[in-house]
């Protein structure tokens, strides 16, 4: 069965020649014998695609996971493959290679590297699967510090049986720039309107989406690692903040965490459906804008 599903986007932009997508390990092989200490630039074009969900994707999905929820008690290896289950939904990235002819039949690696992945997983209709209680159960743990209106409104939502409510993830390395949000999106929406039609439940009343964020430390400026939830932000309904300092994760480039000077945060979204669309199209009009 042939996995490519559609190509996404084309992009040129500078990277560092030593950063290939693993901002979490920030590991650095270069064997260049010109190569020097410092960091090295270059405008390098790279060409994206997203495809179908694989069994072979397991592992990539289930580190970006990580890289979200970092030490919160949730079962990983199952919402990986709970993601996997429903392949009719959402996409993975994943970088198109160009052969190298001296490299033609090098064993072709245990695949491509999942470089992203969007996804919405049904929190109504699998409440009962260990993961997504305990998806749930932390929502409303780290709520505890939210208004009371708050925890109010967010239990509603999560336990309201005639309102299906999605959990919304939309993850990748920091490499990726945003412009690659826009088309994964409405790769995303159209493809549930298509199970909606076969009457399965894709149609949501909110959607919930975390958000990896960071601030200086003494500032109440709020940035966001993927930065089109800011546009997102302004369209939920309410959200929360809570730290994930002590978890010790490298949010930017895998410095600042070492050197204290940034906070660690997550931002939980909590976005009515037809927001979400609203949100979409401000993203696409300000990265047209740019």
């Amino acid at each position: 069965m042939a996995s490519k599903k559609k190509r996404v986007v084309q992009l040129e932009e500078k990277m560092q020649a030593d950063d290939v997508a693993d901002d979490e390990e920030g590991s650095s092989d270069m064997d260049d014998d010109d190569s020097s200490d410092g960091e090295v630039n270059e405008e390098i074009q790279v060409e994206f695609e997203a495809r179908t969900i694989e069994d072979s994707d397991f592992h990539g999905a289930r580190a970006l996971l990580q890289q979200l929820f970092l030490k919160a008690k949730i079962d990983l290896s199952e919402m990986a493959n709970t993601i996997i289950s429903q392949n009719y939904i959402g996409s993975v990235i994943k970088q198109i290679d160009i052969p190298d002819s001296d490299e033609e039949d090098d064993d072709m690696g245990e695949g491509d590297p999942v470089l992203g992945l969007i996804t919405v997983i049904n929190v109504t209709e699998k409440q009962n699967v260990e993961c997504v209680k305990q998806f749930r159960s932390m929502l409303m743990e780290k709520c505890q510090a939210c208004s009371q209106q708050q925890k109010e409104r967010l239990s509603q939502i999560l336990t309201d049986a005639d309102q299906q409510v999605g959990y919304l993830i939309s993850e990748r390395y920091i490499n990726i720039p945003p412009q690659i949000s826009v088309p994964m999106y409405e790769s995303l929406f159209k493809e549930m309107e298509k199970c909606t039609r076969k009457k399965m439940k894709y149609e949501f009343g909110h959607y919930i989406l975390i958000s990896k964020c960071y601030r200086p430390k003494g500032s109440d400026q709020l940035f966001y690692t993927n930065a089109e939830e800011e546009l997102i932000s302004k369209e939920c309904e309410f959200s929360f903040t809570y730290s994930v300092a002590s978890e010790r994760d490298t949010v930017v480039d895998g410095k600042w965490d070492a050197e204290d000077q940034m906070e660690a945060l997550r931002t939980v979204l909590v976005i009515p459906s037809e927001n979400l669309q609203t949100a979409v199209a401000n993203i696409k009009t300000a990265l047209a804008a740019t």
